[in-house]
């Protein structure tokens, strides 16, 4: 109420926490102060999130070095005890297993999935009993296709995204997400819902444009997702057009420079309108 300025980690969910949806009862408060309303997208640490010279991949690489980027999926698909070869479509997930980040829409169609695909998903993570039951059971029922590490880890994620084809994002509401942008880095494509800051950094793909750099869901239900996760096995299949999606998603500067300046200037305007009202008082 008495805050000078108003920010959150994206555009998008800055106009989202002013719908009764997603404003926790705020949203009235919000709306009434839209004027001091903003949103800066979070970043990445771009000495950290370098397939160029990350210590714990298999293989490093640039964009359009695919053959070496190959090394690595060889390389996390014998790590998990999967069956060996490019031509499966590899989705990563990596995630906190809540509620939040969208995986009961998952549970009446992943099974399905993956008995139609030539499909295998590698789940890291920890979270709800019923998400990771969920998960242990796919991946016993389903052995070299899936397989899951259900405890927390800083550096397996690094080799999910240099290896898998695809990274799953369902999120039911995501007010920045970093998990895509860390992907993107290596030349990951999010499957992604439309919402927060995934809405900001994720394009969606347009094939007659041949522009975008993910696929995109918006209803927070299975069928849209079945679409998106099926657009983007069939485009893997087209080498061309799946490394032009690689190569723009990697091309996108997600590095602080770019968000430490809105900050610095909003950080100003906040400063100035702070000296007004001072000398108004």
């Amino acid at each position: 109420m008495y805050s000078d300025l108003i920010i959150t980690v994206s555009p998008n969910y800055a106009k989202e926490i002013m719908t009764p949806e997603y404003g926790e009862l705020l949203d009235g408060l919000l709306r009434e102060n839209r004027s001091r309303v903003y949103g800066v997208i979070n970043a990445l640490d771009y000495e950290v999130f370098n397939p160029k010279t990350d210590p714990n991949l298999a293989e490093n690489y640039e964009i359009g070095e695919w053959n070496k980027r190959k090394k690595n999926k060889a390389e996390l698909q014998k790590r998990f005890g999967m069956k060996q070869g490019n031509d499966y479509f590899l989705i990563g997930i990596v995630s906190r297993l809540v509620e939040q980040k969208g995986f009961d829409l998952l549970l009446p169609v992943l099974e399905s999935l993956l008995k139609e695909l030539r499909l295998q998903l590698v789940v890291v993570g920890s979270g709800e009993s019923k998400y990771m039951s969920f998960f242990q059971n796919l991946e016993k029922n389903h052995p070299g296709q899936v397989a899951a590490h259900l405890t927390f880890d800083k550096i397996l994620p690094h080799l999910v995204y240099a290896g898998a084809d695809a990274v799953l994002i369902p999120s039911r509401f995501e007010p920045s997400g970093l998990t895509q942008m860390e992907a993107m880095r290596y030349g990951c494509v999010p499957i992604a819902r439309k919402t927060g800051g995934l809405a900001d950094t994720v394009e969606d793909y347009n094939g007659a444009e041949n522009s975008g750099t993910g696929f995109l869901f918006e209803s927070f239900d299975s069928l849209p997702l079945i679409v998106a996760i099926t657009r983007a096995y069939e485009n893997f299949y087209n080498s061309d057009a799946w490394n032009g999606i690689q190569s723009r998603a990697m091309k996108k500067d997600f590095s602080w420079g770019h968000s430490a300046m809105q900050y610095g200037k909003l950080f100003k305007t906040a400063s100035a309108l702070a000296a007004v009202m001072k000398t108004e008082l």
